[in-house]
């Protein structure tokens, strides 16, 4: 009898183990991870490797982690558990995890005072980072009851910032934490002790999403007296308040202060526009500071030149002041000056002046990622020209971005000296005369944007000089071109060109050039030989001709034949919208080569008829062999195809049941069958479809993720509602494992009315593999992506 209620026991246990398909991998030590994300788990798996370093549950289904469900993983250094729907935590939940360094709970519902029992962190001894932020979801007073004093080796705690925020004596025990970050906040007054309970030595500071206003009294920072780094990105707290809260850091060295958008106009607090002075920048002057960002303030003006008043310029290694709306009209020359003196400075923007620009680009200083896109300010400026050479010296500055001005004053000249300049960016200039660019001595200049300039530059001047490291060159909107024969990639796009400037063909090492959104018609001869050859001599040529109001007429066919013919590589696979001459209408060049002879018959009689009597011979006697092919061929190629690849497979040991599998959402249910019609009665090919295919009773994680893997292609039908359906967010990361698993084939993602920027940015690690239909609305569209969807499957 006891024997069988222990049998009956573990049957119930077993019953509500969790077993999981997880991605098992290795670093670059050979060290196991496990990657558990989108599983639907509502508890820890069990069958896991015992000996992983790293695991990954995010994105499950977990509502409690009960006691010793990690004991099993005692080796494990890194634990995420973000974005589940974890609640309660047993005291014992971590018991075992003695070597853990990281530990992730972002984004679940753990309050900070109910959800943390005590002992909960005694075995994280050796815990370095912890994140308990974006759990808080209602705005009331939560005094923090959080056992930290338990891991005391903790360098970096992320956490919310709550309602009337006041910490325990706990937390000044943690006497190893360097950063603190408040990454979800709810206050709206700090008091100059709110902070007090916290360990003196705290060396960074972040606060970065307080989204309503929030009241700061001054000695708010006191308690931080070792602090090198404060950053407020993006917080409701304004810059004229920020600013007063530097007073105990005055004459102190910091690495960055960050005040990015800090300012609101908001007329219940008063708040306005900021007009800085020399009193309020006293605190701030004095600080031998490496970084700061200004940007994105609203500041109108700075008073007496409080800007260039710091104390130690020496000291800056970047400075950020764009999207700011204060002008340089009176003091620009000792702004100039004041640059001059930053001798050590390798980051400078100064970008965005002085309205308000839509989506403007910011620097992240951490990352110093600057790859997004920008539009252009279409009101003009009546302006008084004052013109201003500006001399760099500095050996260090390797990022200038100057872009995006509306000024009273124009740079004459710009003149750079022994520069170790990597990355130079003068753009959208409301100029009439482009400056001068002169390197004196040695450059290492990479990367050069001098887009948007309306000013009409000759080649030959001497304004743009040799450049013998420049491999980036961006030139958007702009007529502006020198002598730079090591050019690798030209961007000549959105200008108004009709032809291609033979200048470009001096330019011995372009291996990209860009010519879309112009005005070209055709392209000539010479210019498709000089690519050709740059095809040949440099192994691959990438040409864009897209969005140009191409003609298909008789003066063109050189160039379509070339279209047909070239070995380059060109966007759209060379498939352009034309004006068809003889047929008054617009078509696709694909098309018109496709029936080169119907539309060109009339070019020239003589050729034709000579070419027309050579073939007739060779056409009479092959017309029934061609005729059966012709009428047979897809099934011939279908025939052919299949046996090679079944063959193939074979060799690879690989076995498929179907070969598509279809994801959609419920807004899609009409154009799936529609698809389902086409791909498996018109093309023979078998398709998977969950409303069909799917065994019922199964779990729907494990039928998805089965399915694809007995598919050789995937296709992503991506509407409105993708962006929210949790299950399509499954697939994509399946077929992302599928894919690097070498297991599917191709992966096609149709778009149906949703616009680009918006498709789920998991296609981002993949996208170099995804084959894109946007699905027109227009018959002979929609006609052409049928084929072209069929064609990527044969």
């Amino acid at each position: 009898m006891r024997f069988f209620i222990v049998l009956c026991l573990i049957s119930v246990y077993l019953c509500k183990t969790v077993f999981s398909k997880c991605n098992i991998t290795s670093d670059i030590s050979g060290h196991k991870e496990a990657q558990c994300k989108h599983q639907g788990l509502t508890s820890v798996p069990i069958n896991l490797p015992p000996d992983i370093k790293k695991l990954d549950l995010s994105y499950n289904n977990l509502t409690r982690l009960d006691a010793n469900v990690f004991l099993k993983y005692k080796y494990l250094e890194n634990l995420m558990l973000d974005n589940n729907d974890i609640r309660l935590l047993h005291e014992k939940a971590f018991n075992g995890l003695y070597l853990l360094k990281y530990l992730s709970l972002s984004k679940n519902y753990l309050n900070v005072t109910e959800s943390y029992p005590m002992e909960v962190f005694e075995s994280l001894k050796n815990l370095s980072v912890l994140d308990i932020s974006r759990n808080m979801k209602t705005q009331k007073y939560n005094p923090y009851k959080i056992p930290v004093d338990e891991i005391g080796n903790l360098r970096e705690l992320s956490i919310d910032l709550v309602f009337n925020a006041t910490f325990g004596q706990e937390f000044k025990k943690l006497f190893n934490l360097q950063t603190l970050r408040f990454d979800y906040c709810l206050v709206n007054f700090l008091y100059n002790g709110t902070f007090s309970e916290m360990p003196v030595h705290i060396k960074e500071f972040h606060m970065t999403t307080c989204k309503d206003f929030v009241v700061i009294e001054v000695d708010v920072l006191v308690p931080f007296q070792h602090l090198k780094v404060l950053n407020l990105t993006n917080s409701n707290i304004h810059l004229t308040q920020a600013l007063r809260l530097l007073h105990p850091f005055q004459n102190r060295s910091m690495d960055a202060i960050l005040f990015r958008g800090i300012t609101h106009s908001d007329s219940q607090h008063g708040l306005d526009p900021v007009i800085l002075t020399p009193e309020m920048m006293r605190y701030i002057s004095t600080i031998c500071l490496k970084t700061l960002d200004l940007s994105d303030n609203k500041i109108v003006i700075f008073r007496n030149r409080s800007l260039v008043l710091f104390q130690h310029p020496e000291c800056f290694e970047n400075m950020m002041l764009s999207a700011n709306s204060f002008s340089l009209e009176t003091w620009a020359a000792s702004f100039f000056i004041f640059i001059r003196r930053m001798i050590n400075i390798e980051i400078f923007d100064f970008s965005y002046f002085p309205l308000e620009f839509k989506d403007p680009i910011f620097l992240d200083v951490v990352t110093n990622v600057n790859h997004t896109r920008v539009e252009k300010v279409q009101s003009k400026m009546t302006r008084k020209i004052i013109p201003i050479t500006v001399t760099l010296t500095n050996r260090k500055l390797k990022y200038l971005r100057i872009t995006h001005l509306m000024a009273t004053m124009i740079f004459r000249e710009i003149k750079i000296i022994n520069s170790s300049l990597r990355h130079l960016e003068l753009s959208y200039f409301e100029t009439d005369i482009f400056p001068i660019l002169t390197f004196e001595g040695f450059n290492s200049l990479e990367y050069l944007d001098l887009s948007g300039i309306s000013s009409e530059i000759t080649v030959g001047v001497g304004k743009v000089p040799f450049l013998i490291h420049l491999k980036t060159l961006i030139l958007k909107e702009t007529k502006l071109i020198g002598d730079l024969r090591n050019l690798k990639l030209l961007n000549l796009s959105h200008n108004l060109l009709d032809n291609v400037p033979m200048v470009v063909t001096k330019l011995e090492n372009i291996a990209e050039l860009d010519l879309s959104h112009n005005q070209l018609t055709t392209i000539g001869k010479q210019t498709l030989d000089w690519i050709d050859t740059q095809n040949e001599k440099l192994g691959t040529f990438k040409l864009y001709l897209s969005d140009n109001p191409l003609i298909c007429s008789c003066e063109t066919t050189t160039f379509l034949r070339w279209i047909q013919l070239t070995k380059v590589k060109l966007d759209n696979n060379g498939n352009y919208s034309c004006w068809v001459a003889s047929r008054n209408n617009i078509n696709y060049t694909r098309n018109v080569i496709a029936d080169f002879h119907q539309y060109f018959v009339n070019c020239d009689s003589t050729i034709w008829l000579k070419l027309g009597i050579s073939l007739l011979v060779s056409v009479l006697s092959s017309l029934i062999c061609i005729t059966v092919l012709y009428n047979f061929r897809w099934r011939i190629i279908f025939f052919f195809f299949r046996n090679l690849r079944r063959f193939a497979e074979t060799g690879l040991q690989l076995t498929f049941d179907y070969d598509v599998y279809v994801s959609y959402s419920d807004d899609c249910v009409c154009f799936v069958k529609e698809l389902q019609e086409k791909i498996e009665n018109e093309w023979g090919f078998k398709i998977c479809i969950e409303d069909r295919d799917f065994i019922i009773g199964e779990s729907i994680a494990t039928e998805r993720a089965t399915s694809i893997n007995k598919c050789r292609h995937i296709i992503f039908i991506v509407s409105p509602s993708t962006v929210e359906n949790e299950w399509n967010h499954f697939e994509i990361e399946r077929a992302k494992y599928e894919k690097f698993s070498k297991n599917l084939q191709k992966i096609v993602v149709i778009t149906k009315d949703i616009a680009l920027d918006n498709i789920p940015v998991e296609f981002s690690i993949i996208w170099k593999d995804v084959l894109l239909i946007q699905w027109p609305v227009e018959k002979d569209e929609v006609q052409m992506a049928w084929q072209k969807l069929r064609l990527w499957f044969f």
